[in-house]
């Protein structure tokens, strides 16, 4: 029964390790292929996109967007701040093409203009709520916990393993006289 116990603690670990690795890769490894990972801070997209998910972005031309496509541009006034918002319609007025944007729990539009050559980013998917725990890693207390918590851990794993190795016996023939 013990045996039992020990193979499901495993196989609940390893499911565990393999999910949380799963859901950090799915963010993290699309910066290798030139996408990039966003925390999203306002609920502007919400229920599509929600405050505390991270998007994963895919630059594209501004010519390869559609209407209905949700992206990502740099805010109109200038502030240089990232906004994600569902393209509601696109015209083409030489080389600009001028946007009208909106987020989906939003009442207004956004009308902003971007050259031909430009580029915007095209949200490819998104994961739910990883954001809220990479704000909490992010703070001064969440690089303390990164430090100390696996030193404990390996703390623990020590104490455990010396615990279980038990009194050392010294062997009786080994003993000096």
């Amino acid at each position: 029964m013990t045996r039992l116990i020990a193979v499901v603690r495993l196989i609940v670990i390893w499911t565990g390790i393999g999910f949380v690795l799963a859901v950090l890769l799915s963010a993290a490894l699309p910066a290798a292929f030139g996408d990039r990972s966003m925390v999203v801070r306002s609920g502007s997209m919400t229920p599509a996109i929600r405050t505390g998910d991270v998007i994963v972005v895919h630059p594209i031309s501004p010519t390869g967007a559609e209407v209905g496509d949700i992206i990502t541009f740099q805010d109109p006034d200038g502030s240089g701040r990232l906004i994600v918002h569902r393209v509601r319609a696109i015209e083409q007025h030489g080389d600009q093409l001028a946007f009208t944007t909106q987020g989906d729990a939003n009442s207004s539009r956004e009308h902003w203009n971007v050259p031909v050559d430009g580029k915007i980013g095209s949200v490819l998917y998104r994961v739910p709520k990883l954001g809220l725990a990479v704000n909490r890693i992010s703070s001064p207390l969440g690089h303390i916990g990164l430090m100390i918590v696996p030193a404990l851990l390996l703390a623990v794993s020590l104490l455990t393993s010396i615990w279980r190795s038990g009194p050392r016996r010294e062997d009786p023939d080994d003993v000096a006289a």
